[in-house]
């Protein structure tokens, strides 16, 4: 888990945090209420007006200083960064995007102090209620807090502001009627360890040889529909999810048990089912029994390529994940209301 060390990306950090998906957007022209000081770097005019125009959208009427800019091949602005000036300072980058004409992405970064200022009362009491149920050990500590716009980009969110801290992070989805979400990371040694021994044990049940040992613990919530233990590896290839509230497991992962070489080798060897509906039922019954304290008499099966998911009206669905010996190596329970704490 990388931890926080400033509040300044480099082009190719940002270009990871923040990967886009190209859309085309036309040049707009620069708000009146902006105000532009004079900058240290050069631009073309069209594209300091798109560049100005979300972040006066984002941060209002303030002062902006374009200090540097991180340039291609041919000489085109990839990566811009600058100043703001007024009520608040700011440093902000920006990625733009020459053969579309658009600004792909935004980052707004602003001191800690200056949290409560920046996001507004309601914003702030509703963050600090989050925190009195999620952070119960006082740990969370904000160090800078970003105002981040990537509209394009594939996954969630693409609007939102996050509080940055040492392995902590708060994210305030602003498209999503301000849902909170939050990860925080302990050591191992400092988890109960009749938790840690219940992650190991149900690592052991999927019955995969090669395993990697955990190499910490993420405490993750987001609103009120999920609120765990996560513990994992360094690059994710074994997980454990377990309920910080009822303290059941809902999710086995070891990537460690995939034994297709390629995609094509994938389409191949599940383009039949591996495993019949029968033999999938039988082969999860003892897993699910001991794992997740389920019976599975009455479930029925839907099998899609590796992926067997077994339901039964008004209880908990269970997906399954099998390689090419017909072994599970991913198993998730998803109770009826879609709560997991």
């Amino acid at each position: 888990m990388k931890k926080w060390s400033s509040i300044t990306l480099s082009a190719a950090a940002l270009s990871l945090l923040l990967s886009a998906a190209p859309i085309y957007a036309a040049p707009q022209s620069m708000p009146a209420e902006a105000q532009v000081q004079a900058s240290s770097i050069s631009l073309d005019p069209a594209v300091e007006a798109q560049l100005t125009k979300v972040l006066n959208k984002l941060a209002g009427s303030t002062k902006i200083e374009f200090t540097s800019v991180d340039k291609d091949a041919n000489g085109q602005p990839l990566f811009i960064y600058g100043k703001l000036s007024g009520q608040i300072d700011a440093e902000f980058n920006q990625q733009y995007n020459p053969a579309k004409k658009r600004v792909e992405s935004t980052s707004i970064i602003y001191k800690s102090s200056n949290t409560n200022a920046v996001i507004g009362a309601a914003l702030a009491n509703k963050t600090a209620a989050f925190l009195k149920t999620y952070d119960t050990d006082h740990k969370f500590k904000t160090e800078a807090i970003w105002r981040v716009y990537s509209p394009y980009q594939d996954n969630a969110p693409r609007n939102y502001w996050v509080l940055w801290g040492n392995n902590q992070s708060l994210y305030i989805d602003l498209d999503q009627g301000n849902q909170i979400s939050a990860s925080m990371t302990y050591s191992l040694a400092s988890v109960k360890a009749q938790l840690a021994n219940k992650a190991n044990q149900s690592l052991k049940t999927l019955g995969i040889s090669l395993t990697k040992p955990f190499d910490y613990v993420l405490r993750e919530k987001t609103g009120d529909k999920k609120f765990v233990w996560n513990f994992r590896d360094d690059e994710d290839n074994n997980h454990v999810v377990i309920g910080a509230k009822t303290g059941k497991v809902w999710e086995i992962q070891n990537l460690l048990g995939q034994d297709w070489t390629n995609d094509q080798d994938f389409a191949k060897s599940f383009a039949k089912p591996v495993l019949s509906k029968n033999q999938a039922l039988s082969a999860i019954k003892p897993k699910a029994k001991a794992v997740f304290g389920i019976q599975m008499k009455g479930y029925s099966v839907q099998i899609k390529k590796n992926e067997y998911i077994f339901t039964k009206k008004g209880a908990a669905t269970i997906t399954g994940k099998i390689n090419k010996k017909g072994k599970f190596y991913f198993l998730q329970m998803t109770p009826v209301n879609g709560i997991r704490n």
